[in-house]
């Protein structure tokens, strides 16, 4: 399992090219604190569930989370400064969601006063709408697909995991203007009917395994290969929703590789699942803003070094890549974005430790919702690190019902903010439990350290993009499986 005193992340550290520092198997009082604090709202979302009383887990059950008509969408800026460019910007996806809900009402953009305010949470946010954390009626006044418009600074990462435990909410944060048109005018293009989807019917499997990593390996065994060939219980990913499957594994995840499923002239899948280590770099490395969260590729060849070569940043891009109409998953550390202070490790004087500048979403997916020649519909990435620890039960099994069932709602051509409700159940679930055997007093501390790093896990996916883009599979034409 790596060092016997910490629980090992899927990154690397550019300064040294060896594994990032994991977690302690030991949970840190503050932690410790938060975990009872989310209590009383993973409690309730839990008896709602046992009781039935929502189809989709989040929505008042009179409505379909899936149609935009009924529940609604959209988009809240932060309160301070003026959002005019970047709305204009988004103007072809403002003025095509309110074509698609109907209802203006239902339609909202929350800017200026109506925005998020600093330091305000999302409970307080809501109650500011008459609204509370409980399930998402749309008639109350705030839609349930929400997107916010701004950096990790301006609207924090605490704010969106919050909303997110009953909203289906998506971040966009691109660095100009021209980049916010470019996604609006992706999104737009995709969606209009009498356009066919350039992505193949087709969900492509990515992940490293290097014979001198723990934390590949275990993501490999206990992840990657049993989607790809099924595991007794399940069949091959994508096989019931009649999605075929191409591979890069192993020796065949190389950086050429990952280039050539984002850029096939053939046709790009349109879902990409990717398991590797993310690249990290010191706070003051220039290279961080660019870099941080790359996907390290099997081209890394021992620890002790990483290059430039050996991942796969946003400057990777292809010119020609084929990314309209494709959601990508990141399983990697800092794959979607990281905070200012370490979330799990203190510094040695016992202080909080530094990482980066500011809180930030990752460049590479960015790029890919930006990119000129057509972007990405969404990203799903880790904020922080991300564990393949987190996929191991205490008797060794494996546990990725989670992502198996993201990955089929997509495949199924749900919404991906509604196709994600998954990460929220477990979150919920392993929140309660965690609450339960600290309150208890006992049991053993690497165990409630595997239970924190799990609900951490599940709760720090985010999707960079619209949360109401969906892949159009009805009218992707079937492929050989």
């Amino acid at each position: 399992m790596g060092d016997d005193d910490e629980i090992l992340a899927n990154g690397v550290m550019a300064d040294t090219g060896r594994p990032l520092p994991g977690a302690p198997l030991l949970i840190p009082q503050p932690v410790a604190a938060s975990v009872h604090n989310e209590r009383d709202a993973a409690d309730k979302r839990l008896a709602q569930i046992a009781a039935g009383k929502m189809r989709s887990y989040s929505v008042d059950p009179d409505y379909d989370p899936n149609a935009l008509t009924g529940v609604g969408w959209g988009l809240i800026f932060p309160a301070a400064g003026d959002s005019t460019a970047i709305e204009q910007a988004l103007a072809p996806l403002i003025a095509l969601r309110k074509t698609q809900v109907k209802d203006e009402t239902r339609c909202k953009i929350f800017k200026g006063q109506d925005g998020y305010q600093a330091g305000e949470t999302a409970v307080q946010w809501l109650g500011r709408h008459n609204v509370g954390l409980d399930v998402v009626n749309p008639r109350q006044g705030v839609p349930y697909y929400l997107m916010l418009v701004g950096s990790p600074d301006e609207i924090p990462m605490t704010f969106q995991y919050t909303l997110d435990l009953y909203w289906a909410v998506g971040r966009l944060f691109l660095r100009s203007a021209e980049e916010y048109s470019r996604y609006a005018q992706s999104v737009v293009d995709y969606e209009k009917p009498e356009t066919i989807p350039a992505t193949l019917r087709k969900i492509g499997l990515f992940a490293t395994e290097h014979d001198f990593d723990g934390a590949t390996q275990m993501f490999s065994k206990l992840v990657a290969k049993p989607m790809r060939d099924g595991d007794g219980f399940h069949d091959p990913i994508g096989k019931a929703q009649n999605f075929a499957r191409e591979a890069r594994m192993g020796e065949q995840a190389t950086k050429l590789a990952l280039a050539k499923l984002l850029s096939d002239p053939a046709g790009s899948p349109a879902l990409l699942f990717s398991g590797s280590h993310g690249m990290a770099f010191s706070p003051d490395d220039p290279r961080l803003a660019d870099c941080q969260g790359a996907l390290v590729c099997q081209d890394w060849s021992s620890y002790g070094a990483v290059a430039e070569t050996d991942w796969f940043a946003a400057s990777d891009l292809p010119a020609y890549a084929r990314l309209r109409g494709m959601i990508h998953f990141m399983f990697a550390c800092y794959g979607g974005g990281w905070g200012k202070i370490d979330t799990f490790r203190d510094g040695p004087d016992g202080t909080a430790l530094q990482i980066a500048p500011a809180a930030a979403f990752s460049r590479l997916p960015q790029a890919m919702l930006a990119h000129p020649n057509g972007g990405a519909l969404a990203t799903i990435g880790h904020v922080d690190r991300a564990w393949s620890y987190s996929f191991k039960s205490d008797s060794g099994a494996t546990q990725i019902t989670g992502l198996r069932s993201v990955l089929t709602n997509l495949m199924l051509g749900h919404r991906i903010g509604q196709a994600t409700d998954a990460f929220n159940m477990r979150w919920a679930a392993i929140a309660t439990s965690l609450s339960d055997d600290l309150r208890a007093g006992g049991g053993d501390a690497a165990q409630l350290a595997r239970e924190w790093i799990a609900r951490d896990d599940a709760r720090n996916y985010i999707i960079l993009g619209d949360p109401a883009v969906r892949l159009r599979v009805e009218q992707m034409p079937m492929l050989p499986p």
